[in-house]
């Protein structure tokens, strides 16, 4: 099958990117693994060792700006999704501003990786809660009139019920695994995230410094993240590949995130694979990944601290959760995603031929 895929960023060594990003690659790498031609037009080079190929998108120096963000992703990006060259295409993956992507005449896929509403609901400033809630009305009206829209969520579905299926994040276990001797031999956090907005990692610095430090003198952060103020104890790691982060996760004693929202959460599926134990605050990815408590610690934010410290202080409950995620994260194989996105794709491919012909 020839596959597009429209994804404004990819991951890129040394830049700050985000869970869409590392999926859109995943997804597009694991199809490109069994043989699929996959094409990604994207803003961004290709990665190292990726199996696809990358033709780059238009309008690069405006979407940069502050003001091309913000006027481009969840707007005007429903005009430069159009742009791309798709001839040859059989079917179009988007990750992101598809509502005007039928009018190519090609099926399309668009994988909603969580809920704008939610973001909204957890935004930072107005300005960012109004733009939120634009680009959810945009979300209904992708999801009323396209038949391949997938949500990686049950909670996204939730947020937006027109959304027809849902295929969760899957983690690919040959990176992401347990190496109990690769623990560091003190105690330590990893964190995946930004300082401010909906991760939160200011509260974790704070925390960490208030709470943890003063208990465990020793304790490590390891902040997958932007560069931050210098703090005892503090590394920061910024555009890191997948391999240096599987490393952290398993260095980790436990991978801790305060986020008030997630669509699905993906590294608390990476660290769970990579035999780390997960605190986190409770909000829509993580009560549905962990099962409401089952496979990690949830806690408020008054019992943020002590939890990770409950955690860190005993083997016998890092063991407990280490053995209960390893058991979600086997069940969120990457195997399994991408044969759900190729049934679903063959379906969608036939559907369109059929109604061509029928036309």
């Amino acid at each position: 099958m020839r596959i597009g895929v429209f994804s404004y960023r990819l991951p890129v060594r040394g830049e700050k990117r985000g869970g869409i990003e590392r999926s859109a690659h995943v997804l597009a790498q694991g199809l490109a693994e069994r043989g699929h031609s996959v094409v990604v037009f994207s803003h961004d080079p290709a990665p190292e060792r990726s199996a696809y190929q990358v033709r780059p998108l238009p309008w690069r120096a405006f979407v940069d700006t502050w003001l091309g963000r913000r006027a481009t992703m969840g707007y005007l990006g429903n005009i430069l999704a159009l742009l791309p060259d798709y001839r040859g295409i059989d079917a179009i993956i988007a990750h992101g501003d598809s509502l005007l992507l039928p009018l190519v005449g090609k099926p399309v896929l668009r994988v909603m990786h969580g809920s704008a509403i939610g973001e909204a609901m957890h935004a930072a400033t107005p300005g960012r809660f109004v733009l939120q809630c634009g680009v959810f009305v945009q979300e209904l009206l992708t999801s009323l009139t396209t038949v391949g829209t997938v949500a990686v969520s049950d909670n996204a579905r939730r947020d937006n019920p027109f959304i027809r299926h849902t295929i969760p994040h899957g983690v690919d276990t040959r990176l992401f695994n347990p190496a109990p001797r690769d623990k560091s031999p003190g105690p330590s956090i990893v964190f995946v995230g930004t300082h401010e907005g909906r991760k939160r990692g200011s509260f974790l610095l704070e925390t960490f410094h208030r709470i943890i430090r003063p208990a465990l003198p020793d304790a490590t952060l390891m902040f997958v993240g932007p560069e931050g103020p210098h703090m005892a104890g503090v590394t920061y790691h910024k555009g890191i590949g997948d391999v240096e982060l599987a490393t952290l996760y398993r260095r980790a004693w436990v991978y801790a995130s305060p986020s008030t929202y997630e669509g699905f959460g993906l590294p608390y599926l990476e660290a769970m694979a990579c035999g780390t134990p997960v605190v986190a605050t409770p909000n829509a990815g993580s009560n549905e990944l962990l099962a409401n408590g089952e496979y990690g610690r949830l806690a408020e934010d008054q019992a943020f601290g002590p939890a990770i410290l409950q955690l860190l202080t005993s083997e016998a409950s890092r063991r407990a959760y280490e053995a209960k995620g390893l058991l979600c994260a086997k069940e969120h194989s990457l195997d399994v995603m991408i044969d759900r996105y190729e049934m679903l794709l063959a379906e969608l491919c036939g559907v369109h031929a059929g109604s061509s012909v029928s036309a």
